[in-house]
């Protein structure tokens, strides 16, 4: 696919993304022809923001409710049978504060990717910070603030910062 049709894409996605008048599939073919990869029941409400999308890998079976933030300059995957709730925010990059002579705005941006495994629950307003992976069948809380990576499976968390709340089964 041309890079012109997917800045194309690209420029309609954010054009309609907060219009409820426009239907969910327009929104979800777009984010196809901007990611060129084939999106099997992709759900993606209005509002949903998408920043460097190019760095941006969805599975099947994935929904990503109303008005969240997806910053995913680092990289960023999804993966299969995703649930994304609404006001989420991933983050794919953070500020360096290593030098003390220069003010933190103009230090340099890092990018850390974020991996999110199989059949993930992300609850409402969670938050997931850069360099984060989240292992297969882990529930995070409405509201957590997920800090570091989540390897074992089928894990429930949850909190500021995001701590172990026990196993699903």
């Amino acid at each position: 696919m041309s890079n012109f049709l997917k800045k194309i894409a690209y420029f309609f996605y954010f054009a309609i993304m907060g219009r409820q008048l426009f239907c969910e599939g327009l929104r979800c073919r777009l984010l196809k022809i901007m990611l060129g990869q084939e999106l099997d029941h992709l759900v993606v409400r209005p509002g949903v923001n998408i920043f460097g999308y190019k760095k941006l890998t969805i599975g099947r079976h994935v929904s990503i409710q109303h008005n969240c933030l997806l910053s995913c300059e680092g990289g960023l995957e999804i993966g299969n049978y995703v649930s994304i709730a609404h006001g989420t925010s991933i983050m794919t990059t953070e500020h360096s504060f290593d030098d003390p002579d220069m003010p933190i705005k103009f230090q340099p941006i890092v990018p850390l990717s974020v991996t999110i495994g199989n059949n993930v629950w992300i609850g409402a307003k969670a938050t997931i910070l850069a360099g984060v992976s989240i292992a297969d069948g882990t529930i995070i809380a409405a509201g957590a603030v997920v800090v570091k990576s989540i390897k074992d499976p089928n894990t429930i968390v949850g909190g500021v910062p995001a701590k172990f709340i026990k196993k699903r089964f």
